[in-house]
């Protein structure tokens, strides 16, 4: 977000704060809570260009920045859950935004991925596509050393997407893997979200959503998308009980319920509850990662 001056976006942002909304559903648990909150952390620390102190007891493994679509990662491992953690970094600068509006749906080609029938956001698959060989390379490496270790996938906005189509290379390419995504845009077309549903059930994927976040609803069905299951609604203020599970692919008491006002297309967008999860300050051009690596 270079190219705007990061004190006015801030003085927009809290003007399109987060609205009150009525959290429905059954409520997580706490230890899914927690576990929230912990990937979130990784998801922020992804912004951050270096990462010297990690969420938890974590260490970087691996850093991956492809300039020529702008695609950063960051592979964490951590010895004390025995788990590697791959985070893909958000929106952060003009390149990224040209990429969030390369919305043509294309067909979906990818490592791993066996699904004639999909079509997906053609910027956030080259992304994708452009670091998929060095990410599976990094990850056969640590597991070499590694083997028993669990891979969890993690990303925000941009890098929720970024973090969905890494997910489906890695199982077709025989990994087992556990996915979080905070503030996640609608990433393909409602055949491609059934093959998400199919491959990373309930239990395997977290789709996170926060109050009126804009970004989940700025890439609309009308567009020829759909979101994938299964969505967790964050409300505040942040906790356990304000927290609950969603039916459906597109429920229309989560996040859907509240209009996301924001920077982005049809007024809806980037705002104050997208800048923040469970607590955790994520994407914000004031504090890039920064906070979660001290």
């Amino acid at each position: 977000m270079s190219f705007l001056n990061v004190h006015t976006v801030q003085v927009v942002l809290l003007c399109l704060a987060p609205q009150a909304a009525l959290a429905t559903g059954p409520s997580v648990s706490t230890t899914f809570y927690n576990n929230f909150v912990r990937y979130t952390e990784f998801s922020a620390a992804a912004y951050a260009n270096t990462c010297l102190n990690p969420p938890g007891s974590a260490v970087v493994s691996t850093y991956f920045d492809e300039s020529s679509t702008d695609t950063q990662a960051t592979l964490f491992r951590d010895d004390s859950s025995s788990e590697l953690i791959l985070a893909f970094r958000g929106t952060q600068d003009v390149k990224d935004f040209a990429t969030d509006f390369d919305q043509t749906l294309v067909a979906y080609t990818s490592t791993g991925v066996s699904c004639d029938n999909c079509t997906v956001h053609e910027g956030y698959l080259g992304q994708w596509n452009s670091v998929s060989s060095a990410v599976l390379s990094a990850i056969s490496s640590e597991l070499s050393t590694h083997p028993t270790y669990n891979i969890t996938v993690t990303g925000h906005s941009m890098g929720a997407s970024l973090a969905v189509f890494a997910s489906a290379s890695l199982l077709g390419n025989g990994y087992n893997v556990t996915t979080y995504t905070f503030g996640q845009p609608r990433t393909g077309d409602p055949a491609f979200a059934d093959y998400i549903d199919e491959i990373l059930p309930e239990g395997k994927m977290y789709r996170c959503t926060h109050s009126n976040d804009g970004v989940p609803q700025t890439v609309t069905v009308a567009d020829g998308y759909r979101h994938h299951k299964t969505e967790y609604w964050d409300n505040d203020p942040a906790g356990a009980g304000n927290t609950v599970q969603c039916t459906g692919d597109e429920p229309p008491d989560c996040n859907n319920s509240v209009l996301g006002t924001g920077l982005g297309a049809n007024l809806t967008g980037i705002n104050a509850a997208h800048l923040v999860y469970f607590g955790v300050v994520i994407g914000n051009p004031l504090d890039p990662g920064v906070t979660q690596c001290l």
